[in-house]
C-alpha cells in the first residue's frame, strides 16, 4: 500500500503545480474510441487522403508528453503537417484490464485504435509513432499485424534487450528485482516504477533532472519546460502485473523479439518480421536506450528502408528520454526531418 500512497501524494504534488501555471496545455481532441485499457484520442483529420499517424506512449506515464504545450507538442507539429494525428491513451487497470498482457497492449488494443482511425479517415494504412516502451509496442504490432503498417517510427525505443548493453536489462534481470516489482500485486504501482527506474539508471532519471534544473535557470523558456516536464513525472501510472511480466520475462530477460521467439495472439514473431519503413531515433549517449538497443536490430528486420537520426540532450528537457518529444532544437531541427520522412510514405 506504500507506493499506491505515494502515487497519491505524487498527484497532489502535480496538483500544486499546476496551480503554479504547468499544468499540461494539450491541443483540441475528441474521443473516437474507448475501452478497457485504452481510448483513441483524435486531433484532426487531415487535409485530404492519407493514412492516420497513430501515436504510441510508454505505458508508464500519461499520453500527453506527447502534447505537453503547444511549444513543445509533437501533435501540434503533426496536425501542421496536414497529418490526420491520433494518441493512444492507456489507461489505469481496471476490471477486465487488470489481467492484460503484452499481447493485449502491443496486438489487439493498437489493432483497435487503428480500426477506429480508419473508420474516421477511411483509409486503412496507418503510421505508427512509438516512444520508448510504447515505440516496443509498436514495432511488435508491425510484425503481427503488417497489412496497412506503412510506417514505423521509433523514438528512443529499444528493440534488443542486452544486459552487456543498456542500464535495465542487468538489474531487471535478477530475481529479487522482479520480485520487489511484481510481489503478487494484480497491478504494480506508478511510483514503485518510478523508484525501479531510479535503481536501475540514477544517473538519467534523479542526477540528470537535478543537473538540468540548474542548466535552465537561465533561460526562462527552458525552466518553464523543465517545470511542465517534472510536473508530468509526478503523474504516475499503476500497470497490470500481468504486462509487467511479460515485459520483464519475454522482453528484457529472454530477448525473444530478437530472436523471432515471441508469441503474439497464437504467432511466433521477431524483428525479421517487420516489412514497412523503419525511421529509428537514438540518444547518442543514453543509458535508459542506447543505440546499440536500436541500431543492430534495423539490420535485422526485413525492411528493405531503414533510417536513423541521432539526437543530442538539449537543457531544459528535464529528462533527456522524453527530449526527443517536448525538446526546443529537438522540434527545430529533428521534427522536420521525421516529418518530411513520414510525408514520404504517407503518399
Amino acid at each position: 500500500m506504500l507506493f499506491y500512497g505515494l502515487d497519491h501524494l505524487r498527484r497532489g504534488q502535480a496538483a500544486c503545480l499546476d496551480a503554479l501555471g504547468y499544468a499540461p496545455e494539450p491541443q483540441p481532441s475528441w474521443v473516437v474510441c474507448e475501452l478497457p485499457g485504452m481510448r483513441l484520442r483524435a486531433y484532426g483529420l487531415g487535409e485530404g487522403d492519407g493514412p492516420a499517424v497513430i501515436l504510441v506512449p510508454a505505458p508508464i506515464k500519461r499520453a500527453y508528453i506527447f502534447d505537453l504545450t503547444a511549444r513543445a507538442s509533437v501533435v501540434r507539429r503533426c496536425r501542421d503537417a496536414g497529418r490526420a494525428v491520433f494518441l493512444v491513451e492507456w489507461t489505469d487497470p481496471d476490471g477486465a484490464s487488470i489481467e492484460y498482457g503484452l499481447a493485449d497492449y502491443a496486438d489487439r488494443l493498437l489493432l483497435e485504435a487503428r480500426q477506429a482511425a480508419a473508420v474516421a479517415t477511411g483509409d486503412q494504412r496507418a503510421l505508427l509513432v512509438g516512444h520508448s516502451l510504447g515505440g516496443t509496442m509498436a514495432a511488435i504490432h508491425a510484425a503481427r499485424r503488417p497489412e496497412g503498417v506503412c510506417g514505423l517510427v521509433l523514438l528512443e525505443s529499444p528493440l534488443i534487450f542486452d544486459p552487456a548493453i543498456d542500464a535495465f536489462s542487468p538489474w531487471l534481470r535478477t530475481p529479487p528485482a522482479a520480485r520487489r516489482l511484481l510481489a503478487g500485486a494484480a497491478t504494480v504501482p506508478g511510483s514503485e516504477l518510478s523508484l525501479a527506474a531510479i535503481t536501475a539508471a540514477p544517473e538519467s532519471f534523479f542526477w540528470q533532472r537535478w543537473g538540468d534544473a540548474f542548466a535552465s535557470l537561465s533561460d526562462p523558456r527552458r525552466q518553464d519546460l523543465h517545470m511542465r516536464v517534472m510536473r508530468w513525472a509526478l503523474d504516475e501510472m499503476a500497470l497490470p502485473a500481468p504486462l509487467l511480466r511479460d515485459v520483464l520475462e519475454r522482453l528484457y530477460r529472454e530477448n525473444r523479439l530478437r530472436d523471432g521467439r515471441l508469441e503474439v495472439t497464437g504467432r511466433k514473431v521477431g524483428l525479421g518480421d517487420i516489412a514497412a519503413p523503419i525511421l529509428a531515433v537514438v540518444e547518442s549517449e543514453s543509458r535508459v536506450v542506447p543505440p546499440e538497443d536500436v541500431l543492430p536490430a534495423l539490420e535485422h528486420s526485413s525492411s528493405a528502408r531503414a533510417v536513423a537520426l541521432t539526437y543530442d540532450s538539449e537543457p531544459g528537457v528535464a529528462l533527456a528520454h522524453v527530449g526527443v518529444l517536448v525538446g526546443p532544437d529537438a522540434h527545430r531541427r529533428l521534427w522536420p526531418r521525421i516529418l518530411d520522412w513520414t510525408a514520404e510514405h504517407c503518399r
